[in-house]
């Protein structure tokens, strides 16, 4: 056990590596993302050779099966640099990780021959499935799906209907990228290299071996099979939410550290300070901001922490922690949005140019933050009602 903490805790350290030595070829393509609304190819490329998209592939396919507070440690790294790319491949490593309650026909046609392989997710069931011969016909629309442009296959949810058009029951469904029409309509202030734009379908084919049902997509029935590896025992939805939080957290440090960094070289209008340290009032809100960023990294990893000690021991996570775990990820990018805040009175107005990244950071973490997983305001009251015994207000945690 402890040889293979230590190895965990160095393959850790090694992909945050990674990022920093990629670090300038993500952050060179935050302008073209920004302007195409989609990862630069040299950023894609850069996320292929750094295997960062591989964290949560099975390490039979070749991947890295690391664990929740590896992803996160990850993401935020990922964020110093480029926030959409740290989005996008955690978007990844999310939709693989769902990807492994699949039958292992279809997890060997989509990881057998590539390890690389990149998925793409959308809960919401915007899409309808009718009964065929060996399958299902799929038909939807659905929006949102992050990082399509540069992913090989995606899993959709659908509402499987009879040949009248009542609905039978829910599906999620694995079809490759290449049968999707993407539709351009990721129009945003912030987020924008992600490409999170909607996918349709019209009477496609889906075969049987790619089929689920719904429900045992977002269960958790594996968290006790001790035959497989901690990573398939993962809550997935829990711990997507952390890493989701985490991009945020991420964003929030980059934009203290280039805060602190600039500090000694502005004034602060239209006082008679010129070097913003010399400030104690500017000193303490530094100081307090920088306490409210590290009080977010505390309860993801807290909640990171959780949901891998659980898997590591193949117990199910009690329902209060799951609860818990969606009230740290909305505690947590709740507190990031308040910091950015005051982060952008401590440097001045000069934050909102366009050439400060700042407001770069200002847009896209408020952006990440109101992404449905990480809904402060639900994440309370479902944290708040497990003192009581409220029933869940969310369905699957």
């Amino acid at each position: 056990m402890t040889n293979d903490r230590t190895e965990l805790l160095n393959l850790r350290a090694d992909l945050v590596s990674r990022v920093h030595k990629f670090g300038p070829v993500f952050a060179e393509g935050v302008a073209e993302g920004e302007r195409e609304r989609r990862l630069p190819e040299a950023t894609v490329r850069a996320i292929d050779e750094s295997q960062v998209s591989r964290l949560w592939t099975a390490s039979a396919y070749g991947g890295l099966e690391t664990d929740v507070r590896t992803m996160s440690e990850v993401a935020k790294a990922l964020s110093h640099h480029c926030p959409s790319t740290s989005w996008v491949v955690n978007n990844i490593n999310g939709s693989n990780l769902l990807a492994a309650k699949f039958p292992q026909a279809a997890r060997d046609e989509v990881f057998g021959s590539d390890p690389g392989a990149k998925l793409a997710s959308v809960f919401a069931a915007t899409g309808t499935a009718v009964r065929t011969d060996g399958g299902f016909l799929l038909t939807g629309n659905w929006p949102y799906a992050t990082g399509i442009l540069h992913d090989d296959w995606a899993i959709l949810v659908a509402k499987e209907v009879d040949g009248d058009g009542r609905p039978v029951g829910g599906l999620s469904l694995l079809v490759p990228a290449a049968d999707l029409t993407v539709e351009d309509t990721w129009h945003t202030v912030g987020m924008r290299g992600t490409g999170s734009h909607t996918v349709v379908l019209r009477d496609a084919f889906v075969p049987e071996h790619r089929v689920i049902p719904a429900e045992r997509q977002r269960g958790r029935e594996n968290a006790t099979d001790t035959t497989l590896p901690p990573l398939f025992r993962t809550a997935a939805i829990a711990a997507m939410g952390v890493v989701c939080a985490s991009v945020v957290v991420g964003v929030g440090q980059a934009a203290l550290a280039l805060v602190v960094d600039r500090a000694p070289g502005r004034s602060i209008a239209p006082s008679t300070y010129t070097s913003q340290p010399g400030s104690q009032t500017f000193v303490s809100a530094l100081g307090q901001t920088a306490l409210t960023i590290d009080a977010a990294e505390l309860h993801v990893n807290r909640a990171a922490d959780v949901i891998d000690d659980a898997a590591r021991a193949a117990v199910d996570l009690p329902e209060s922690e799951l609860r818990r775990i969606r009230g740290d990820v909305g505690q947590a990018v709740n507190l990031v949005t308040v910091a950015l805040d005051e982060l952008m009175w401590a440097h001045g107005a000069a934050a909102f140019a366009e050439s400060n990244p700042l407001q770069q950071y200002w847009r896209d973490a408020n952006t990440a933050a109101r992404h449905a997983l990480l809904n402060p305001r639900i994440g309370r009251e479902l944290y708040g009602g497990s003192f009581f015994g409220l029933d869940l207000v969310v369905p699957s945690l």
